[in-house]
C-alpha cells in the first residue's frame, strides 16, 4: 500500500462514523446551547473516536457544522411534511397544523433551531475553509423547507399569483413568536393556538 494511503472502511462503516459524528454534535450542541460551544475534541469523544476520524467525512469543524445546519433543515420539514399529511385535503388545517409543528420543533430542539436561524455576531458561526458546496447543500435544504411552508400557504390563497411574499410574512410571523417567548418569559404571549389562528387569518385575510 502506498505511504499515506486512506484505508478504507469496511462497507456501511464510513456511514455509521458520519451520522456517529453528527449525533455527538448534535448532543453537545443541545448541552452547550450554542454552536460556538462546539470543539473537534469534544465532538470526537462523543462519538467515540480520535480527533482525526473527523477528517474521515469533514473537511474540519465548520463543514460539520454546516451538515449539521443541513440534516436540521430536513428534520423541520419532515415535521412540516407530517403536519400536512395528516390534515390532507383541507388546507386551512394544514396550514395551522404545520405551523404549530414549526413551533414545536423551534421549542423541543432550541439549539439547532437557533443554528438555522439565530443571529450571530461577525465570525462567530463556526465555517468551513471550503464553504462553497457545504453552504450550497444547506441553503437547499433551507429553500425545500420554506417552500415546503409556501405551498401551504397558496393552497390557502389560490387567487394570489406568487406566494412567495405571503409566505415569508407567515415565516416571519411564526419566527418571530418562537424567538421572543424564551428572551421575553414574563410577557403575556397569547397561546400558541390563539397566536396561530389570529395571525394566519389576518395574513390571509389581507392579501
Amino acid at each position: 500500500m502506498a505511504s499515506g494511503e486512506r484505508i478504507r472502511n469496511p462497507r456501511g462503516e464510513g456511514e455509521k462514523l458520519r451520522v456517529a459524528l453528527l449525533d455527538a454534535a448534535e448532543s453537545l450542541l443541545a448541552e452547550v446551547g450554542d454552536v460556538r460551544g462546539l470543539s473537534l475534541r469534544a465532538v470526537t469523544a462523543g462519538a467515540g473516536v480520535t480527533p482525526n476520524a473527523l477528517y474521515l467525512h469533514f473537511e474540519d469543524l465548520g463543514e460539520l457544522v454546516l451538515a449539521l445546519e443541513e440534516r436540521s433543515f430536513q428534520e423541520l420539514r419532515a415535521a412540516l411534511e407530517r403536519a400536512e399529511r395528516e390534515h390532507e385535503g383541507d388546507p386551512w388545517a394544514q396550514l395551522l397544523a404545520m405551523g404549530e409543528a414549526y413551533c414545536e420543533f423551534a421549542e423541543r430542539r432550541p439549539a439547532n433551531y437557533r443554528l438555522l436561524f439565530g443571529t450571530y455576531v461577525a465570525g462567530a458561526k463556526i465555517m468551513p475553509r471550503d464553504p462553497e458546496e457545504r453552504l450550497a447543500a444547506a441553503m437547499d435544504s433551507g429553500i425545500d423547507t420554506f417552500n415546503t411552508l409556501a405551498r401551504a400557504v397558496a393552497r390557502c390563497a389560490p387567487e394570489v399569483g406568487d406566494p412567495f411574499p405571503l409566505a415569508v410574512q407567515v415565516w416571519c410571523a411564526l419566527h418571530g413568536y418562537v424567538s421572543l417567548q424564551p428572551v421575553m418569559p414574563s410577557f403575556p404571549f397569547p397561546s400558541r393556538q390563539q397566536f396561530l389562528a389570529d395571525s394566519l387569518i389576518a395574513l390571509l385575510a389581507r392579501r
